[in-house]
């Protein structure tokens, strides 16, 4: 190659004898030329040879040729193109117009052009490619990244090329699409990822030279289950007590277990720690209504006492293991009424002695009402008593007494600025007494 440069500007020198008195006119300035890559280039030469050609009978005394600098490569020689490049042409429409033109710009292109003059003038050019942005995909997130633990750190990287260095945005979307830009590095961390955490990404390369480039990243992330319980009715309430009293005159019973987990796998109800067979009593149906949200319900037909017990909904995956649990008692409601004048009154529920003794003789003729609820778990019942008198002096003043109860899980006492009733919640055997004593 330099051999053949070396040729060609030799051959150049053999014209400059009589070149000498007439020089040619010759923008000499450096100039620098911008192209996007993909563009044509138009890299400008004028040489005013009028003068020259009048004293030559028109024959051009002047030859030109182009170069690249950067690989020393001759491209033009005259009005032809040498180097077999067919992006490169020389434009010579007009004599004094010696234009180099290149077709499809690369990256490659890039460099210091000189055009040259046999009489040892030149102009240099410096083309400067433009390159757009480009996602670098080694270096970048891939769009579907593998899933990600809840509680664990990830990383999202976008990496551009492009020329000026693009500027990059990293930008984060909710469920509703509202945007909102959470770095402007290559690389941001997103700390302790959850269920909470936004999944959907988008990384924005920018340089001035469209079109910007954009990438964006779905984010899974696997999380162990949640779940609530609720009962299937009008208000469709979560429920929050771990005990639930059913009217056993009521014909259906629909419990509803929503959990979220990801990656979906197992759920399944049980009763008393029993699981749950579908049956004609007993139905269960699961349903995934969206993405790592699912729905198992149970519906117990015919409810009775034979259905009283406890109730669990469990939904286990690779990441753990959740239940909740509902005790579901069958209720039986009766209430009694007495007018009580004397010192002592006995009465007879059910299978059960309620025992009401006054210290003293009451002032006024008071009439007190009973009214209890018994809910029946297995061979215990549990029995929930309200005592309210006409009186509303000394009511009630000392606390259930009775050594037969085999638990109480309320004891109040009242004053005489109390209420005019008393509630107690307590859990004794079909046999046992209760005894009140009423001021």
């Amino acid at each position: 190659m330099l051999l053949y440069l070396f040729l060609i500007i030799s051959s150049f020198s053999i014209t400059f004898a009589d070149t000498s008195a007439d020089q040619p006119k010759f923008d000499r300035s450096h100039e620098t030329i911008s192209v996007v890559v993909g563009k044509r280039a138009l890299l400008p030469c004028y040489v005013s040879i009028q003068d020259a050609n009048n004293n030559n009978n028109g024959n051009n005394p002047f030859k030109i040729i182009w170069m690249k600098l950067n690989n020393s490569s001759i491209l033009t020689m005259e009005d032809r193109a040498i180097n077999g490049d067919p992006r490169i042409s020389l434009l010579h429409a007009y004599a004094d117009e010696w234009n180099l033109q290149i077709d499809d710009i690369d990256e490659d292109d890039a460099g210091i052009y000189r055009c040259v003059i046999n009489t040892g003038m030149y102009k240099t050019l410096t083309l400067d490619v433009k390159v757009p942005p480009k996602i670098i995909d080694e270096l970048t997130t891939e769009p579907y990244p593998p899933p990600i633990r809840s509680g664990s750190n990830y990383t999202i990287k976008c990496y551009a090329h492009g020329k000026p260095m693009p500027k990059i945005r990293i930008i984060s979307y909710d469920q509703t699409d509202n945007a909102k830009i959470i770095s402007d590095q290559n690389e941001v961390i997103l700390y302790n990822v959850s269920r909470h955490t936004r999944r959907r990404y988008e990384c924005i390369a920018s340089n001035s030279y469209p079109p910007d480039v954009a990438r964006s990243f779905q984010l899974t992330i696997q999380y162990a289950p949640e779940l609530t319980l609720a009962l299937i009715s009008e208000t469709n309430d979560e429920l929050t007590s771990s005990l639930l009293f059913i009217d056993s005159s009521q014909h259906e019973i629909r419990l509803k277990c929503r959990v979220l987990m990801n990656p979906l796998d197992k759920i399944y109800w049980m009763k008393d720690n029993n699981k749950l067979i579908n049956d004609y009593h007993i139905h269960q149906y699961v349903s995934i209504y969206m993405e790592n949200y699912i729905i198992a319900e149970l519906v117990i037909k015919d409810f009775s006492t034979n259905d009283q017990g406890e109730y669990t909904c469990t939904a286990s995956n690779i990441l753990g293991t959740h239940s909740k649990s509902i005790q579901l008692i069958a209720t039986l409601t009766t209430t009694t009424s007495t007018t009580s004048s004397s010192s002592s009154t006995t009465m007879q529920l059910s299978t059960s002695r309620l025992i009401i003794s006054r210290r003293k003789r009451p002032k006024h003729t008071r009439t007190t009402t009973i009214s209890q609820r018994e809910y029946y778990r297995s061979t215990e019942i549990l029995r929930e008593m309200t005592i309210s008198s006409s009186q509303d002096d000394d009511i009630i003043c000392s606390s259930i007494g009775g050594g037969l109860f085999l638990n109480y899980i309320v004891q109040q006492r009242c004053q005489n600025d109390c209420d005019n009733s008393i509630t107690f919640l307590s859990q004794y055997s079909s046999d046992d007494a209760m005894r009140l004593d009423v001021c």
